[in-house]
């Protein structure tokens, strides 16, 4: 197994050292034979497999295992990815024909958030956050995020708003697979209040959906905590920012003038 402090770790207990992977490959197969891993993880034997020069196939029922291998593992790769929602109408499909894959595929959209481990009663919560920093003027780091494939119901969002106050959490993010423009549900959203987190302010409560990541639009989400891994989570297309040009970004582009997210005493204080 990985040594908790070793440079391979990725946060899976079961993870194999690449030097181990490397002598199975080596015995089992010649250059520019097909590797296949059908529970391929955090990407070990991919990324032995692509060093030694074979093709390699992995399968893995977590969209977050995919992600990080892309993003991570063989970021510098061009590799073919099948399965997972690739635009708004293959998620739209994979709702109904696969609820539970979809929730957890929804929850891994937005850095730093793990899905339930487990099917069934969820209490209203699908996926959980930690905050990497201590809010200002909140005494949690905890952050929820509850996703409806379906129509929107405004009782649906407002029983949410009800789960975060009573798990006292510190942030919430509803989503949807289409935007919610319904002049209730965003004052309800934004009488939820605000969270400072080192001095920069977010909404306590955001509705967010699938067809807005499709467009590169993120929620104002502060840097999260990694749930496998003892470090801040960064989404890959923030790699090398800082925390204030991160929450610029993020701010620019929620573009919707009825977002209370994004005022323009923020885009001021970001500039």
């Amino acid at each position: 197994m990985i040594k908790n402090f070793s440079k391979e770790k990725f946060g899976y207990d079961t993870q194999k050292p690449e030097t181990l992977l490397e002598r199975i490959v080596k015995a089992s197969s010649n250059e520019g034979d097909i590797v296949l891993d059908p529970f391929c993880g955090r990407g070990t034997t991919a990324a032995v497999s692509e060093r030694l020069n074979r093709q390699f196939i992995g399968i893995d029922i977590s969209s977050f295992a995919i992600d990080l291998i892309r993003d991570k593992r063989l970021k510098d790769k061009n590799i073919s990815i099948h399965g997972i929602p690739f635009d708004l109408c293959s998620a739209e499909k994979l709702g109904p024909e696969n609820p539970y894959n979809f929730e957890s595929w929804a929850v891994t959209r937005l850095p730093g958030f793990a899905p339930n481990t487990k099917q069934g009663a969820d209490g209203g919560v699908d996926g959980r956050a930690t905050i990497a920093h201590m809010p200002d003027n909140w005494k949690s780091k905890l952050a929820l995020l509850q996703v409806k494939k379906g129509k929107f119901s405004l009782s649906a969002l407002r029983d949410f708003i009800h789960v975060t106050d009573r798990e006292k959490a510190a942030m919430g993010c509803y989503t949807t697979l289409r935007p919610v423009a319904t002049t209730a549900s965003r004052i309800d959203v934004v009488n939820t209040g605000k969270v400072s987190i080192q001095n920069v302010s977010y909404p306590r409560m955001q509705a967010w959906s699938i067809a807005e990541y499709f467009d590169e639009k993120l929620p104002k989400l502060p840097i999260m905590s990694d749930p496998y891994l003892d470090e801040p989570c960064v989404n890959p297309r923030y790699s090398g920012m800082t925390t204030r040009e991160m929450v610029r970004k993020v701010v620019l582009r929620r573009d919707d003038p009825m977002d209370d997210s994004a005022s323009e005493s923020e885009k001021n204080e970001l500039e």
